[in-house]
């Protein structure tokens, strides 16, 4: 059966690990049978460093569906967005594709979006050096 999965969550709260760990129980870690398609890929050097560049957002979360697209058309098994998707239009082109091509698609949250002593935990932790100011406008704006 083809699966896709929609993670949503704050920075820090996971998602990445998530991610991992679903492929690892799903399909044994078998990176032939899964791909994790997550818009912060387009945001990493060449020396393996993060570097944030609003400017390009839009471009690189065009350019994160585009992978996930291809993916399905591929016919890999499992596919996982591992992008915060706050609000809904955020993920729903993502969903849409996988149903339009047969996979079932689960949307999972990952860890507590409203409480606030977690916000503090997930700034500390995120790699990304999110702010907690951030975090927790993005707590506020998560659509369920």
């Amino acid at each position: 059966m083809k699966q896709a999965f929609i993670l949503r969550g704050l920075p820090g709260s996971g998602k990445s690990h998530y991610a991992f760990s679903l492929a690892e129980e799903l399909v044994g870690g078998d990176e032939t049978r899964y791909v994790i398609c997550s818009t912060d890929d387009y945001f990493l050097q060449t020396d393996g460093s993060y570097q944030f560049d609003k400017t390009k957002l839009s471009e690189f979360h065009n350019l994160n569906l585009a992978r996930f697209i291809n993916s399905l058309a591929e016919g890999i098994e499992l596919v996982i967005v591992d992008n915060t998707n706050i609000r809904r239009w955020e993920y729903v082109a993502y969903s849409a594709a996988a149903h339009a091509m047969g996979y079932q698609v689960k949307e999972v949250v990952v860890g507590e979006v409203k409480d606030k002593s977690l916000q503090h935990l997930y700034q500390k932790r995120n790699i990304h050096h999110v702010a907690l100011r951030t975090i927790s406008n993005m707590a506020r704006q998560f659509e369920w």
